[in-house]
């Protein structure tokens, strides 16, 4: 614990870029070292971005490592450059000030509560993550009002002490425009899920979907768990073409996947409706996308999409994400196709590069994503060092 303290204190003196990792959470934190008390740290945060995306309070009991040197790091400090030379547009920015000498717990539970803003906790007994409002603060504990934004009729009231508290993300993008949707979000009904599962209900669904431009989700079959947010840009005889929305409901790239790769797509649920806000208020503030990214692109259903997309990545070294039949997920560029396969060239921790790739064919692809931030940045990088 004393080495994890000294670390943070050292971070927070040279002002260093740190990652910030977890004892029983995926979740990394990447960012600057704000404030420390004794009882944890607030980290300013970035997104994979290098946009400024609110900030984090963290308890020492919770971190496991702190990180000041690795490949990660090197390209987050070139990502937090890009977004600032590009001009990305965040509402993330942390903008609160804290005082040394009160808990620094108390502080940002005060704040959420008078600027009735939305804030996410995590639960150290039950290890659960819940977004929501804080209500009411006394000396030991508080009271929390969750939003669940994927079943908008379950909105429990939690009295929470501060010793349960492993830790508080606020100001974040997400949690910004939580706030500012609350009052409509409180609003809408809940409704019941309507998903459909057969090969022939999806395929008539994504139609509809394409002459409505209907907000849906699709899960694939390569991980049920996993769900695509998006509207269908355009159907094939046995594919289709989404342009995709991010969390914040920002335009989140293009994705082709086969029919027989989808396992549900869903057309209605309390999740899209709260995404279909976000999206509503993007338009408002003027942000549906990033700059750099093309949302506008059009696709021809008589053409073959995958020998179309993949020719076109393959002739411009774009870099693209292959779902392979085998499960296999992988990111690279293209660099060479024809006889229905293609060279396809791995690119791991955001700059290592295969040289020699490996060899594909077209029938073992069942999705690929391009055109989406992160691949830009990737290949952005890429070529900047000379490697594309």
């Amino acid at each position: 614990m004393n080495s994890i303290m000294n670390d943070l204190q050292y971070a927070l003196q040279r002002k260093a870029l740190v990652n910030v990792y977890q004892a029983k959470q995926d979740i990394v934190y990447t960012g600057y070292v704000d404030i420390v008390d004794d009882a944890g740290i607030i980290l300013t945060t970035f997104d994979d971005s290098g946009s400024e995306d609110g900030a984090v309070y963290l308890t020492f009991d919770v971190i496991e490592f702190v990180e000041f040197e690795s490949d990660d790091l090197d390209n987050m400090r070139y990502r937090i450059e890009n977004a600032t030379a590009e001009h990305f547009f965040t509402f993330g920015r942390m903008t609160t000030e804290f005082n040394a000498k009160r808990p620094l717990i108390r502080q940002v539970l005060e704040n959420a509560m008078v600027e009735e803003a939305a804030v996410m906790i995590l639960d150290k007994t039950s290890g659960k993550l819940h977004e929501g409002e804080v209500t009411r603060i006394s000396e030991r504990d508080f009271d929390f009002q969750v939003f669940n934004k994927f079943h908008l009729d379950q909105r429990p009231f939690d009295t929470v002490t501060f010793d349960d508290v492993s830790l508080i993300e606020f100001e974040g993008k997400e949690l910004t425009l939580q706030t500012a949707a609350m009052g409509y979000l409180q609003t809408l009904k809940p409704v019941a899920k309507e998903s459909l599962s057969s090969l022939t209900d999806i395929a008539a669904v994504l139609h509809r979907a394409e002459e409505t431009q209907q907000l849906i989700s699709i899960n694939p079959v390569a991980d049920e768990g996993m769900f695509f947010v998006g509207r269908v840009n355009t159907i094939g005889s046995d594919s289709v073409m989404m342009n995709l929305v991010d969390i914040t409901g920002q335009f989140g790239g293009y994705w082709l996947v086969k029919l027989t790769a989808i396992a549900q797509v869903t057309t209605k649920s309390d999740y899209l409706a709260v995404v279909k806000t976000y999206m509503t208020l993007d338009r408002t503030l003027g942000v549906t996308a990033q700059p750099g990214l093309n949302d506008e692109r059009l696709f021809d259903s008589n053409d073959n999409l995958f020998q179309e997309v993949l020719s076109q990545a393959s002739k411009f070294q774009r870099v693209i994400r292959l779902q392979l039949s085998d499960d296999e997920n992988m990111v690279g560029y293209i660099s060479k196709f024809g006889n229905n396969q293609i060279i396809f060239h791995l690119v791991e921790q955001g700059t290592v590069v295969d040289k020699m790739g490996i060899l594909i064919k077209l029938s073992e692809i069942d999705e690929v994503a391009f055109d989406y931030l992160d691949a830009l940045l990737t290949e952005k990088q890429l070529r900047n060092q000379g490697e594309l």
